[in-house]
């Protein structure tokens, strides 16, 4: 199906009794995460999206806590922004929610926990001066048969 016999479906959807809703609240949805990415810092446009806007209420989902906690700071200008822009705010709320656009997993870089052999034996001696039945020498002894101490057994 080409691009444009898709937008003709769409159109006619929308136009349906049935599907009228969903595309008028998917066109606002479209309008507020616009209005939006135009008040909030440059810099984090593409780490937010907008969950849910109903009776003065706006969600805003973002990718990290340092994300939530600056706009958590900036709520009362976001939300005289988007009040002048014709939408009535009374209350933001900020969640965080990692990977909200797609294709942000795939650049991420991979981590490989390590630590150091210091901290390996300092793990390796308080877990062996714990009781057998302690959850904490359970515990460290799982994290270090993760292969955190791959230097102990190398010969």
């Amino acid at each position: 199906m080409s691009v444009y016999d898709l937008n003709n479906y769409l159109t006619i959807l929308g136009k349906t009794p049935d599907y009228e809703r969903i595309f008028v609240r998917a066109k606002q949805l479209i309008k507020i995460q616009k209005a939006l990415s135009n008040v909030i810092p440059p810099q984090f446009r593409d780490r937010c999206a907008v969950g849910r806007y109903a009776e003065g209420f706006l969600s805003i989902y973002v990718d990290n806590g340092m994300i939530a906690a600056r706009l958590r700071a900036v709520i009362p200008t976001i939300s005289q922004k988007l009040n002048r822009t014709g939408f009535k705010i009374s209350e933001i709320k900020i969640y965080v929610q990692p990977h909200t656009r797609s294709g942000d997993s795939e650049n991420l870089p991979k981590l490989t926990p390590c630590l150091s052999q210091a901290a390996i034996d300092h793990l390796d001696q308080l877990a062996a001066t714990l009781p057998t039945e302690s959850p904490l020498k359970s515990s460290l002894e799982a994290l270090l048969a993760l292969g955190y101490n791959q230097s102990k057994k190398a010969p």
